[in-house]
């Protein structure tokens, strides 16, 4: 009796059965896990919880995932799990073990149709992530949760993995799974040996009939448990109106096992469930084989060993840059007008103005006082900004933020476009064909349907289509980092191989700054070369840092107003002294055309001059001779024309004293494939409008989100071999695409009519996606190691 009653316990938090042992405040729990949910919840007094059971039109396993999410509700949980939050709007990343193919990613990114609340969301295949933006007021945290879970894909969310350092691992219980279908395989094919050898017909049919009913019993585990994930992910598929790679999977199982059940309910044969029970364990084979070569061929995407950016951090009351990757929770960081606000923090000193647009595509600045908490990825605007970080840096983090809608370009990707069409349609375009198989089968001979149609329904996969691009492009990204150019993702690569203008600017892109920094004017010393200095380096101006650096050490002054003007200048307020820096028209002064680089300044009535010397960088004119013969090239720049004669017969066209807008307006104005490389400041709209932008990364480095790559300075020389590495890539893309459909028509085609089996089509499948990964890992890898300078023939 004792027995009977411990096997109807059902765990108080999951309601899954459950034993006695353990326990808290009269409750039982399947596992220590849910105990501690529970606990949590009872201490936020979030018990209410467990009693709301009548719940409106809500299925058994959404009321179900409404309890187990519950402690998603508690504001400290969500402040470890929430990547920023305003008033209206929350960023969450989570791990979803559920994604296995391009009809889970096609699924995903599309949830803003299925929950209007969802304002976007993006997918990383290969770490199995999704980055979900949302309106919280429309829909919770824990809401969201369980519309994940109803889809097939439940977040990998525990106590454990509020701990951002540690790395999340997919649970799965795929071991088992296997061991299931593995056995009821073996003992499948050892009870229809006797069928299969008693060709003299000595075995009786009393024997048979056991032999049959045998198989008949093991086909349930291996129906029922060992598939059941594909059964799941086609059904949630098909509610969702998805048809995903795992419907036809789940159509050719019951077809094997349909079948099966009739012939050996009637009597009338013996069916297939060895083959049924081989393909299931195949199957899980080839899903377990393929996670762990995704696994080992995936691209690393933690760029701190070359994402170069760095921030200003104050130690003991002096300011040193400091790489982000040095950068930990507790360090005090100074953020200056138009820097990028590296992780999460408390203010510490100083007024945010702080621009999401980079988080949340709201360019509305945010105003934050000292002790308010700010987000990775906010820009300052104004004034010095001092900031205790509360959490470790993570670049990983700023290159998701780098690649929000807001800094998306139309016609991007077209590959990518294209991938999708065709892996939306696959799956129709495979059941039309099975069904078409059956037809033509049940005319000409019965007795091969069953096999056929199974079989076609297996052997075809999109997955080998789909993981060509991230994989290719991944590696490619990688290579590049590595070379100097960081890319803002993947699909830039496609975007430079279709380049064919190109389009520099003059400072900083073709010149490098020599030692030599002269000043003439007035004399600023005392009060007045403090504030200059402290008004200097609030400024993001790649010259204003360079002047800084230049300038006598001086103890810094507080800056009450700030105001920078691209492309001009700025002026600023330190401690009652007027400080204006910039062009000479923006301090109303005449300049003469000198074949130098000048930056005004005045403090007050004090005014003067810094002249800065610059070179051309070594190889710079090979470069420009390399590319003159291959693409357009178009040099705008902000200086004046004294060196006119110099650059012209290494450009198509020239312009000189062009402004921002100007640069812009060219972009605009002529069409092509443009690459613009420049200032990350300076020419932000540019680089932006055009097909890619790179910026220019010296010593004091810039993020800027406008941007398609950062590119350092003493790689630029490199470019031509960049570009001619990109169109290499592409053309291995479109090799491997050959692959996949020379895969999937011959497998087709010999499914179709008859010669293939659905045990040999079940192991065919996992390899065809193995074998195309494997060929553009390793072409890309090869590319790379010859440091991109190889003579192929395409």
């Amino acid at each position: 009796m004792e027995l009977l009653q411990a096997e109807e316990l059902k765990c108080h938090h999951c309601e899954d059965p459950c034993d006695e042992s353990i326990q808290a405040d009269d409750h039982h729990f399947c596992c220590y896990g849910c105990r501690a949910v529970y606990e949590l919840l009872d201490q936020s007094n979030l018990n209410q919880y467990y009693t709301e059971t009548s719940k409106e039109n809500k299925s058994l396993s959404e009321l179900k995932a409404e309890r187990k999410y519950a402690f998603l509700d508690n504001e400290d949980i969500q402040k470890q799990l929430l990547r920023f939050k305003s008033d209206d709007v929350s960023v969450v990343k989570w791990f979803l073990p559920g994604i296995h193919c391009s009809s889970c990613i096609y699924l995903l990114e599309h949830l803003t149709k299925l929950d209007q609340a969802v304002i976007r969301s993006e997918v990383n295949f290969v770490k199995r992530e999704v980055i979900i933006t949302f309106n919280h007021h429309e829909k919770s945290l824990r809401q969201l949760a369980v519309l994940l879970s109803q889809l097939g894909y439940e977040p990998g969310i525990s106590l454990c993995s509020l701990d951002k350092t540690k790395k999340q691992v997919a649970k799965s219980n795929i071991g088992t799974k296997l061991a299931v279908a593995g056995f009821c395989f073996g003992n499948a094919m050892l009870m229809s040996m006797p069928e299969y050898l008693d060709r003299n017909f000595l075995l009786t049919n009393d024997f048979k009939t056991v032999f049959n009913w045998i198989n008949f019993a093991l086909a349930f585990p291996v129906v029922l448990y060992a598939a059941s994930d594909y059964f799941q992910k086609a059904w949630k598929g098909i509610r969702y109106e998805n048809l995903n790679i795992d419907v036809p999977i789940a159509l050719g199982i019951l077809t094997l096992f349909g079948r099966s059940s009739y012939e050996i309910i009637s009597g009338v044969g013996m069916g297939y469930v060895d083959s049924l029970a081989g393909l299931i364990f195949f199957l899980l084979i080839g899903k377990w084989y393929q996670g762990k070569t995704y696994q080992a061929l995936s691209f690393d995407r933690d760029f701190t060993s070359y994402f170069p950016v760095s921030v200003t951090c104050r130690v003991d009351e002096e300011e040193l840059p400091r790489p982000l990757k040095d950068l930990r929770k507790g360090d005090v960081v100074v953020i200056h007008n138009d820097e990028l606000i590296p992780a999460d923090g408390i203010i510490v000193s100083g007024t945010g103005n702080i621009d999401y647009s980079f988080v949340t595509g709201e360019s509305n600045p945010t105003r934050k006082t000292e002790g308010q908490q700010v987000y990775a990825g906010g820009r300052q605007k104004g004034t010095e900004l001092t900031i205790a970080l509360s959490q470790t840096v993570n670049n990983s983090e700023l290159t998701s933020l780098w690649n929000t809608d807001s800094f998306k370009k139309k016609n991007q990707a077209d590959l990518y476009t294209w991938v999708d069409k065709i892996s939306k349609y696959f799956t129709l375009t495979i059941i039309i064909l099975a069904i078409a198989t059956g037809v033509f089968w049940w005319a000409n001979d019965p007795s091969l349907i069953w096999n056929s149609v199974t079989a076609v329904l297996i052997v075809a996969c999109p997955c080998a289509l789909a993981l060509v691009l991230p994989f290719a492009y991944g590696h490619a990204m990688r290579k590049l980092g590595n070379e100097g150019l960081y890319l803002k993702n993947a699909e830039v690569i496609e975007s430079l191989a279709k380049v064919d203008s190109i389009v520099f600017d003059k400072t900083g892109t073709l010149t490098m700054v020599q030692a030599g920094i002269s000043y003439q004017g007035d004399v600023i010393e005392g009060k007045y070369m403090q504030a200059l200095k402290s008004a200097l380096g609030n400024s993001a101006h790649p010259l204003s840092r360079l002047i800084h650096n230049e300038l006598p050490s001086v103890v810094k002054l507080p800056i009450i107003a700030f105001k920078e003007i691209t492309g001009h200048g700025f002026e600023a307020e330190v401690d009652g002294v007027y400080i204006k820096v910039g062009s000479a028209e923006f301090l109303g002064l005449t300049e003469d055309p000198l074949n130098e680089t000048r930056v005004y300044i005045s403090a007050n009535d004090k005014k003067g001059c810094f002249i800065i010397k610059s070179a051309y960088r070594p190889g710079i004119f090979d470069l420009l001779k390399q590319l003159r013969n291959r693409f357009k090239l178009t040099l705008l720049s902000g200086d004046n024309s004294s060196e006119k004669n110099v650059l012209q017969p290494h450009f198509d066209e020239i312009f000189f004293n062009q402004k921002p807008l100007d640069k812009l307006t060219y972009i605009k104005d002529h069409e092509a494939n443009h690459l613009m490389v420049g200032d990350g400041l300076n020419d932000a709209g540019a680089l932006n409008e055009a097909s890619v932008g790179v910026a220019i990364a010296e010593d004091i480095h810039q993020f800027s989100p406008a941007c398609d790559a950062i590119l350092t300075s003493n790689k630029v020389t490199d470019i031509s071999h960049v570009l001619h590495f990109s169109k290499r890539v592409v053309w291995i893309v479109f090799i491997a695409f050959g692959i996949s459909f020379l895969y999937n028509i011959v497998g087709l085609s010999f499914a179709m009519s008859g010669h293939l089996t659905p045990l040999i089509s079940a192991i065919l499948m996992p390899i065809s996606s193995v074998t195309v990964v494997g060929f553009v890992t390793l072409m890309v890898t090869w590319l790379g190691e010859k440091r991109l300078d190889l003579n192929l023939p395409f």
